[in-house]
């Protein structure tokens, strides 16, 4: 999952944004898949819709394990501060913002906004 290039509204490997990036990786590492059904673009949506679909399949907690999305705060490039989506894994985040590819950060706790874990983990591992 490293390495995969930038391209808003990109939801495949061949180009991705933060929201891909973590529909990809929710589906390929943890065995869920979950359907986006908005026109969202990272660098400029409103970012309430992000934040409107991760309550409705994800409960917010206060520490980030394995597989919990994060919503993260980056500057955007107009300067204005944007939530990004990322996901743990490996005690860091899987991240892309734009003009970037796909990586693993270090989680910086002061620019986390949010952490959310998902309904159905224990199913999930469950059927592993």
């Amino acid at each position: 999952m490293i390495g995969i290039p930038w391209k808003t509204k990109g939801r495949d490997r061949d180009g991705i944004d933060c929201v891909g990036l973590a529909l990809l990786a929710q589906k390929e590492l943890f065995g869920r898949e979950y359907d986006f059904p908005f026109d969202y673009d990272p660098e400029t949506g409103d970012e309430n819709i992000l934040l409107g679909w991760m309550s409705s399949i994800a409960d917010e907690v206060n520490t980030a394990r394995e597989g919990d999305l994060v919503i993260y705060r980056l500057p955007g490039i107009d300067g204005v501060v944007r939530h990004h989506i990322c996901t743990v894994v490996d005690d860091a985040l899987l991240h892309i913002y734009p003009g970037k590819s796909s990586r693993k950060m270090k989680i910086r706790m002061k620019r986390i906004y949010k952490i959310y874990r998902a309904r159905e983990v224990e199913t999930c591992r469950e059927r592993q």
